[in-house]
Formats: C-alpha cells, sequence, structure tokens
C-alpha cells in the first residue's frame, strides 16, 4: 500500500489547482455512500449485458481501427 501511496503523492505535486480539486471530488465521491440505480439506469445495463451475451459488441482494438 505504501508504494500506492507513494505514487499518488508524487502524481499530485504534478498537477494544477484545478486539477487537485477533480481529484478531491473524486475522492469524495469514492468515500460516498454507495450509490444506487435507477430503474431506467439498471433496465439500460441489463439491455447491455444482454446485447453482449448475443455479440452485440465491438472490442476495443475494433473500434480504434474505425478511428484511423
Amino acid at each position: 500500500m505504501a508504494t500506492g501511496r507513494r505514487t499518488l503523492s508524487l502524481l499530485l505535486k504534478e498537477l494544477g489547482d484545478e486539477e487537485i480539486e477533480d481529484v478531491i471530488d473524486y475522492i469524495q465521491w469514492l468515500e460516498a455512500e454507495e450509490d444506487t440505480l435507477t430503474e431506467d439506469e439498471l433496465a439500460a445495463v441489463h439491455a447491455g449485458e444482454e446485447e453482449i451475451s448475443r455479440g452485440e459488441f465491438v472490442t476495443l482494438a475494433e473500434l480504434r481501427r474505425s478511428w484511423q
């Protein structure tokens, strides 16, 4: 764990004030109570899982090739 803290400390020294605020917001979000999904969000997750199970997806490599 100490290595992670050291790495984080080194990275934080390289950030500007605005980026530090973003990091603080993110850490506070991580510490907050667990989020719950709305019914619509949960339905979207299930729909996505069904698409994946049917093979209806592209890999990251395929997506990157399409950008070139």
